[in-house]
This record gives C-alpha cells, structure tokens and sequence, in this order.
C-alpha cells in the first residue's frame, strides 16, 4: 500500500475532499501548493510549494515519495490556451517530475467528458474518446493519452478515474450558479426536464481516490465514477427551490436553441473579456440524458455512491444558507 503521497490540486474542490478523506488513513501527504497560495485551510500538513505549468518549480519536489495523486486541472468552461496549458503541458510536466523521482504509482482525476458527451446510450469505460472541440473534454483525452503512452514506455503504474460532473461541500461553480439564476427567475430548463440529473458527490469521487490506492488491481485501469440513481432535473429543481423558499414553475428551452444561444453568449465574452451566463460546456452538461456505467468500479474497486443526490444537495443549500 502507498504510503507518501504527492496530491498536487490539494486546495481545490475536489482535492480538499481527497486530502481530507486520505488524512484518516495512515498515509504520508505531500500538498502541492502555489507559491502565493495560503496553507491556512491545511495546519500541520507537508506543504510543497510549485506550479505545475512551470516545470523548474517543480524540480526536485516529489523526491521521497512513491505515489503522485494528480487532480489539478483546467475545469469546465475555459479557454484553449488555459486548458492545453494545465490540462495536457501540467500533466506532462508533472509526470516528468514524478519519473525523475522513482515515482510508480499515478493516480489521474480525468472526467467523462472524455466521451464527448453522447446522450441516451449505456457509457462503460471501454467507449471511445469523442473530441468536440470543447477545450475541457479535448484536454482531458490528450492527458489520457499521454500517460497510457509513459506507461507503456516507463512502466508507470496508472489508474485514471472519471467523474461526471461533481458537487459537494466547497462547490463555488454549479450550486451557486445555480441557485443564483433560479434566484433571478433567469433559469430555464434545457430540453423537457425528465432527463436524469448527472451529478455525483465530492465525499464519493474522494472515496474512489482512496479505493484505489488500496487495489493493486486497478493499476493501468480505468473507472467511470458516477451516482447511478438520480432524480430527473425536474424533481431536483423542485426540490432545489424549496430549499431555498422559492415557487417553482417550469420553464423550457430547447436543447438545440439553448446551444446556439450558449455560442453566442461564449463570442461576446471574447470582445467583453467577462464569462458567458450560459456556455456551451453548461448546456451539454444540463440538456441532455447521460448513463454512465459504473459496473466496473463497482466489481473492481468496490465503489458504492454514499450520498443521495437530493439529501446531499438539501444539506449543501442548508450550509450555504448559514455560511452566506
């Protein structure tokens, strides 16, 4: 079992979860950490500071440690140039670093985007890569692709695991978003409402990290990482809304109208430099029916989503309300 750990994206919403789960066992943590980042959310830990699109930051770094757990990313809507640089040249850099180490054992965060979002079929894991020109997506398969190659090349113990979209505790992207446009009485329903919510909790997603560093045999693996039951986005919104002491009444889009809008709004944000309300990374993720088959992380890992998606939304709006 690993035992010195490198995580590098420790401070992001899906590595604090990760760190916070690994804690309770009886690993050594290494965080890696920009250099003008505060620790303050991590007293007591082994704080590395460096940047993984810098490569002579990182130099001499993951000495003393055998496995590297890599989930700082580029994520959801961004720009090319952001995407190549952390998604494809970070990885690279960082997988450099850890073989110049006689570091083994990776662990890769990728996401089902990799897919290329295709609705209304079964997903496992042996679908293959779709690129769509969304820079996310695109990035997350040339990432892919560059470690099954220095795994074949070096021998790099890789398991590469893929959420769908994620929410939890320390979410500052979807449920805001979210709440702030059914707040505005903006938000409107991409296609009909009955298609399943796609969504699964951080407490999860940082449960499969762990499972995967106790199972040899998920070496040179890979694993959707997904909540097999979730509600249709219209009893989600309902119940989204009465959470937050709002009427709800439905109002739709079409999938295909909310796409072109989404372009549009994507084309002003280049002449005004200001983030789209509505992207089309948003629309793909929302408007459509997904099943991603988690079968075989549940065979191999013994994967078993936790967190129901409505009892784990009613306590993140609940937080939020007494934080905010």
């Amino acid at each position: 079992m690993a035992k010195r750990i490198f995580i590098t994206g420790a401070s992001g919403f899906i590595g604090k979860s990760v760190v916070e789960r690994l804690i309770r066992e009886d690993y050594q943590l290494s965080l890696l950490l920009l250099p003008n980042e505060s620790a303050e959310i991590f007293p007591d830990m082994n704080i590395i500071r460096g940047d993984i699109t810098r490569p002579e930051t990182l130099a001499g770094k993951l000495s003393g440690h055998d496995t590297l757990i890599h989930i700082a990313g580029s994520v959801g809507f961004q720009t090319w140039e952001d995407c190549l640089h952390v998604n494809v040249e970070g990885t690279r850099n960082i997988c450099r670093e850890a073989l110049a180490a006689n570091i083994r054992r990776f662990i890769y965060m990728s996401s089902v985007s990799v897919y290329g979002r295709v609705p209304d079929i079964a997903i496992a894991e042996e679908q293959p890569f779709k690129k769509i020109r969304d820079p996310y997506g695109d990035t997350k398969i040339e990432a892919e692709l560059l470690l099954k190659q220095l795994a074949r090349e070096s021998g790099l113990e890789v398991t590469i695991l893929r959420p769908t979209a994620v929410y939890g505790q320390g979410d500052n992207k979807f449920l805001p978003k979210l709440m702030e446009n059914l707040r505005s009485g903006k938000f409107r329903m991409m296609g009909d409402g009955n298609h399943s919510v796609d969504l699964v909790n951080v407490i999860d997603v940082a449960e499969s990290v762990s499972l995967a560093l106790q199972k040899d045999d998920s070496i040179g693996q890979t694993y959707n990482i997904a909540n097999e039951q979730n509600p249709s986005w219209n009893e989600f919104l309902k119940v989204v809304a009465g959470e937050m002491n709002l009427p709800y009444t439905s109002s739709y889009i079409s999938y295909k109208i909310a796409y072109r809008i989404a372009g549009l709004m994507e084309l002003m944000s280049r002449i005004t430099g200001k983030p789209p309300r509505l992207s089309r990374y948003a629309v793909r993720l929302v408007g459509r029916q997904y099943n991603y088959v988690i079968d075989k992380a549940k065979d191999e890992l013994g994967f078993r989503p936790s967190v129901k998606l409505l009892d784990g939304i009613r306590s993140c709006i609940r937080e939020s309300n007494q934080t905010g």
